[in-house]
């Protein structure tokens, strides 16, 4: 018996497990019917210290509520947050502190009542390096005591259902760093910190969201079920989401279309048509993920073998004027209407359209010109000496590998694109794909001296990540830019007081990377997901595709409680 097929017994299970004594209802045999998602892999952690991958962030998200909920406005482009277990909030001390109010009757899943202890021990497992927690980061704002953290002293518990989070400054993210998940105090206490990312209490999670975890089966799939005693915000409306790990893209497309799964996310776009039918819709979500062709500023040879300390112009891409000509050879709106069609647009910067108050929408792409990138790169000493084909300056041919992670078709087809467009300006250039977990490894270490990926920019406007200078501190800045501007342009947004005072900022800071083009921004691509008619109350979007998920039911759950209130 296939894995698949075992999976599919297990999910038809829950549906009678809750129902044997109505069983010939046909509405509620429905009511019963879980909601499936089909992802593409397993799930990585149930604690929300460790859980790196997407679609596990999201589940915890469901499992372990945090002090604020948010939605995206998308009139504005920023993050409007929400009461969830803090039922209020204010800012004291020149808007360093933030007070919170707990809401009452919030209960764990084993009868325990949710505290401000709780969120307190959340903040110190967080910021503990014996933990290791990949939320570490999300604890730097806060106050350190003698120059050290204390997180018992900078998350400060006044009552049960008071605490107050002491800050170094204001900032734009106190309530994005305050609103991670909380975890059970009572429960996690008693385990030895070293021990927390593999003990059993992951697979068996105490909680307090509107779901809870009934089954967990490796490489197979995931069922929630709703939470009874959830009142954060409310029980889930359906019975349980199944989470069907189905690796293969085109299977998971199948299923959509055959009705056997419900949701399935990062639909193709050139799928897009044959996906779209009367019993399922599609969700285009504006993008917060960028492809580019990255260039390498430095040279990673000798940053290599100097174990970072030595960093050197990369002997070709090294050039801002250089990198300009590369920019300018390629056919960036052609790319997009030939393999995004509507779902994607050219790409001027770091920074979405998506984010209307930072974005800067008087800045053009730079024009595709293949003979203006011809004079750019002989003004900067590359020509064709011996009428090889090929430019060369001091000996140096110019000519490079494209490194592509593997098993990419789009950035298969566009690399391909690029490289006959490249080669119309005499850039020699090859293509080598990559395994992924490989790919990723050299590309944060700065091994490659050219690639195409792509990056999703964070919610909060905190880019240090992507541009800072620090190239220790930031191995994401995966080209090695370094620009002292932006540096003080990151600096001074982290000192705001309300984000959106930043805007100057950051339509300087894209003005910059217009200008020195550390990389070639490609595209902005759209996040399609495929959903069933059948499935109601969703608000699929920017913050995820199970956002919100205690309000999804199926078509006939919405009709039966509307006959209720009736």
């Amino acid at each position: 018996m296939s894995v698949i097929r075992c999976f599919l017994l297990l999910v038809s299970s829950v549906a009678v497990l809750t129902g044997c004594a109505r069983k010939n209802s046909a509405a509620s045999d429905s009511n019963r019917r879980p909601i499936t998602i089909a992802i593409a892999g397993d799930i990585d952690s149930f604690n929300p210290l460790f859980a790196e991958d997407v679609t596990a962030g999201e589940i915890n998200d469901l499992l372990f509520p945090g002090l604020v909920g948010s939605s995206f406005d998308t009139s504005k482009g920023m993050l409007i947050y929400t009461p969830l277990l803090a039922r209020s909030w204010e800012f004291k001390a020149e808007h360093c502190d933030l007070l919170f109010h707990l809401r009452s009757g919030a209960m764990w899943s084993d009868g325990q009542p949710v505290s401000a202890r709780d969120v307190q021990f959340s903040y110190e497992l967080y910021g503990d390096p014996e933990v290791g927690s990949v939320r570490q980061g999300s604890v730097s704002g806060l106050r350190g005591w003698q120059g050290k953290p204390d997180i018992t002293r900078s998350v400060e518990i006044l009552d049960d259902t008071t605490v107050v989070f002491h800050f170094e400054m204001a900032s734009p993210s106190q309530l994005f760093d305050a609103g991670l998940p909380i975890l059970p105090a009572h429960v996690l206490a008693a385990i030895p910190r070293k021990e927390l990312r593999t003990h059993e209490i992951n697979r068996s999670p105490v909680v307090s969201g509107p779901f809870r975890l009934e089954r967990w089966t490796p490489l197979e799939g995931v069922i929630l079920a709703s939470n009874p005693s959830s009142t954060l915000p409310f029980p889930a409306r359906a019975s349980s989401l199944v989470f069907r790990v189905v690796p293969e893209y085109r299977t998971r497309v199948s299923q959509l279309a055959a009705g056997e799964v419900d949701v399935v996310a990062d639909i193709r776009p050139e799928d897009a048509g044959t996906v779209s039918a009367s019993a399922v819709r599609l969700v285009a979500t504006p993008g917060r993920d960028y492809d580019f062709l990255g260039w390498n500023n430095i040279d990673p040879a000798l940053f290599q073998k100097s174990g970072g300390k030595t960093v050197r112009p990369h002997p070709l891409f090294g050039s801002a004027p250089v990198r300009r000509a590369l920019t300018m050879a390629i056919d960036r709106a052609s790319i997009v209407k030939s393999y995004l069609g509507s779902y994607g647009h050219e790409a001027t910067g770091g920074i979405s359209p998506l984010f209307k108050w930072a974005y800067n929408d008087t800045l053009k792409p730079l024009p595709f010109d293949r003979a203006g990138a011809a004079a750019l790169l002989e003004q900067e000493g590359w020509r064709d000496s011996d009428g090889d084909g090929i430019l060369e300056k001091n000996g140096k041919r110019f000519s490079f590998s494209l490194k592509v992670s593997a098993g990419n078709a789009l950035r298969n087809a566009v690399a391909t694109a690029v490289q006959q467009q490249l080669h119309d300006v005499k850039v020699e250039m090859t293509i080598e794909q990559v395994e992924r977990g490989t790919f990723w490894d050299n590309l944060t270490a700065r091994r490659y001296d050219a690639w195409l990926a792509g990056f999703s920019v964070p919610l909060q406007m905190k880019l240090d990540d992507l541009w800072g200078s620090d190239l220790a501190k930031y191995p994401f800045n995966v080209t090695g830019f370094r620009n002292a501007r932006v540096d003080s342009i990151l600096a001074a947004s982290r000192r705001l007081q309300n984000e959106t005072d930043g805007a100057s900022l950051w339509k300087q800071f894209q003005d910059i990377l217009s200008e020195e083009q550390p990389c070639t921004f490609l595209f902005w691509i759209d996040s399609i997901t495929g959903v069933s008619t059948r499935v109601r109350g969703t608000s699929i979007g920017i913050l995820g595709t199970t956002h919100e998920a205690w309000n999804w039911s199926l078509e006939n759950q919405a009709r039966d409680r509307l006959a209720q209130a009736r």
